[in-house]
């Protein structure tokens, strides 16, 4: 390589070359970015030791691994279908750390969806991934949605699946079991199916009969609805774990339920979708007397209730007592006529969704009242969600001014025990000043928050500081949410 004092005048100068030392020039070149490329790649290897070297400090490393298996279940839900098991044996792929952290992490293998029928051999791997969750309680749900053998008897019950039923007689002890989109008739398969494997191979009490909690969720199907059932008496949930504590029974068009009366004396949460006409519901509810979370879902059928049923008056002169309830929720409902009936003097949580019903009618607010004081809520009410509903903001004040709690708002001083009150997706026309003068005037024992939430569009200008202040003053916690996104189709 020529040497760079070869080059002296041309680098010192803007002479131009002559051929010869053009070619020496750039044999120059390439030897320099020869050197360049050698020294580059020793660069990177030292900076990648460099690298390496800096991870064994990371922060990372140091984090515990129960907080490593908090984290990972964040982003899993708490059943885990195909997909989801899929990712979890993936985090743990990752290095052994993590593989420990979700082997530690035991509630990450305490739920399984299956949505299909298991196949042959499915019950060891089933039985292996519950066991991972030790001793936790152990869910399992069963999607029976493709199953046709409503409509031909040919076709073999998915329920019988011999894999799910080795699961349900011979597997790990299981807490909560969820038969879903299935026929009723499907339900009963499997029941029958049950008795006959407890017969021929079982002594003593099976994960089935342990069940502490159940949700049946039918489908209806295309063409024939549940009211032409032939013999509606056959649809009994006789056949249900008496150790059952939690019931839930949901779906499209679910037919009428004959609960037993053992059953249902001994449950304390009860959810029920509730479509089909008449007071049937008061029958089932009246035998709750160790009820402590209700859930009613209404159906598409806008009145379930006939205020002519010679039932209801003797119901509404005393109200049903369900004593110890204490959290209530009415789901998609238009309107609130049960509240009529019923009386709960332990209630701290009451959930009202008018999915169906976006305007309230004008008994809403008077039977509101008087279930608050048929319950003596006053005391005992903690939280009070009402979602959506079109509630100017006059007539809300006017339902809780007129209230029997007392003359203010809902946080007046004879609602002590209110800690949360959600006012959100509201209306632009919702001008919360006058709110704001009531709430401070209130004499609270304890802190209380205001959540508050307004529609994208026509959205009032935010309270200032000086009113944030003189709330909190008062024992108000306001907490302005952003609004939702507006979505476009």
């Amino acid at each position: 390589m020529p040497r760079h004092n070869d080059f002296y005048d041309l680098l010192n100068s803007n002479n131009v070359p002559n051929f010869s030392q053009a070619a020496s020039v750039k044999q120059t070149i390439d030897a320099l970015s020869k050197r360049i490329s050698k020294l580059q790649s020793q660069l990177d290897a030292l900076e990648g030791q460099r690298q390496r070297h800096q991870a064994i400090l990371s922060p990372v490393r140091r984090i515990p691994m129960e907080i490593l298996g908090e984290i990972f279940a964040l982003v899993l839900p708490d059943v885990l279908y195909s997909g989801d098991r899929r990712m979890l044996r993936n985090l743990g792929l990752v290095c052994k750390s993590w593989q420990n952290a979700s082997l530690l992490a035991r509630h990450l293998w305490s739920g399984l969806k299956l949505i299909r029928p298991p196949k042959t051999g499915a019950y060891g791997r089933i039985v292996s991934w519950l066991t991972k969750s030790g001793a936790l309680p152990k869910t399992l749900q069963f999607d029976g949605g493709v199953c046709n053998c409503w409509y031909d008897s040919d076709f073999p019950c998915l329920s019988t699946n011999q894999e799910l039923l080795k699961v349900l007689t011979m597997g790990p002890s299981l807490d909560h079991f969820e038969l879903l989109n299935v026929h009723l008739a499907c339900f009963l398969n499997l029941i029958a199916a049950i008795n006959s494997a407890k017969n021929t191979r079982l002594s003593g009490p099976c994960p089935w009969d342990t069940l502490r909690s159940f949700r049946l969720q039918c489908a209806c199907e295309e063409g024939q609805g549940w009211d032409e059932a032939e013999d509606i008496s056959q649809f009994t949930l006789n056949h249900l774990p008496l150790a059952l504590r939690a019931l839930k029974t949901d779906g499209d068009h679910i037919v009428k339920l004959f609960i037993p009366v053992e059953l249902l004396n001994q449950l304390t949460t009860f959810a029920i979708e509730y479509d089909w006409d008449g007071a049937e519901v008061f029958s089932l509810l009246e035998n709750c007397k160790n009820l402590e979370t209700l859930t009613i879902t209404f159906g598409y059928r806008s009145h379930f209730l006939d205020e002519q049923d010679p039932k209801l008056p003797g119901v509404s002169k005393s109200r049903l007592i369900l004593p110890k309830v204490r959290k209530c929720r009415i789901g998609r409902s238009t309107r609130i006529p049960i509240l009529k009936y019923l009386a709960m003097p332990a209630l701290s949580d009451l959930d009202i969704d008018l999915e169906y019903c976006h305007k309230v009618d004008n008994e809403f607010g008077t039977i509101l009242h008087a279930f608050f004081k048929a319950s003596n809520a006053s005391k005992s009410l903690q939280a009070l969600r009402i979602s959506d509903a079109e509630l100017p903001a006059a007539d809300l004040r006017h339902l809780l001014v007129q209230s029997p709690f007392s003359k203010n708002l809902v946080i007046s001083p004879h609602l002590p025990s209110l800690e949360h009150l959600k006012l959100l997706d509201l209306l632009g026309s919702y001008h919360y000043q006058s709110d704001f003068y009531c709430f401070q005037r209130a004499k609270r024992c304890s802190p209380f928050i205001l959540s508050m939430s307004y529609r994208t569009l026509n959205k009032p200008e935010s309270c200032d500081e000086s009113q944030i202040q003189t709330l909190k003053k008062a024992g108000v916690l306001l907490n302005l949410l952003p609004s939702p996104p507006t979505v476009f189709f």
